[in-house]
């Protein structure tokens, strides 16, 4: 028995959980975004390698053909990204361009929750030259792009 004849209460109070949904809420608005921006630039990073495989695929097809205009991007070896995705998990998708017999240029466009990423497009070329379409947003630059 308590020394003032009442028993001590337990638990919390109104005050004490909205204080604690607040602190929660905060640190969800700071994290969010970060968490977002480093899976798109994951998710930008298996683009980049899967671009480079089509290009190395294409240099394979010159080499036996002499040829670039020998492929098409049905025979790509990577559509999409990720591997074998369908549907709204695609996050880029591979389109080969302007191929003739000596040049060509691979494409790979984000698509759906990949669609807002900063750079947009990627592409790379016969030469290796590495370029995004458009301007890229938020800071980043053809560089970063390829980079990040």
């Amino acid at each position: 028995m308590s020394v003032c004849g009442r028993s001590k209460m337990q638990g919390f109070t109104l005050i004490e959980m909205m204080i604690t949904i607040l602190v929660i809420s905060i640190i969800t608005a700071i994290a969010y975004p970060s968490y977002r921006d480093n899976v798109r630039r994951g998710d930008r990073a298996e683009a980049r390698a899967a671009l480079m495989e089509n290009a190395q695929f294409m240099e394979r097809v010159f080499t036996e053909n002499n040829a670039y205009d020998k492929a098409s991007s049905a025979s790509l070896p990577r559509t999409v990204s990720p591997a074998n995705s369908t549907g709204t998990s695609v996050k880029y998708q591979f389109t080969l361009s302007n191929v003739t017999s000596t040049s060509f240029t691979l494409q790979a466009e984000p698509k759906n929750s990949q669609s807002s990423d900063a750079c947009g497009k990627l592409t790379v070329n016969n030469l290796g030259q590495k370029s995004v379409n458009g301007t890229p947003t938020g800071g980043m630059t053809a560089d970063t792009c390829w980079q990040k």
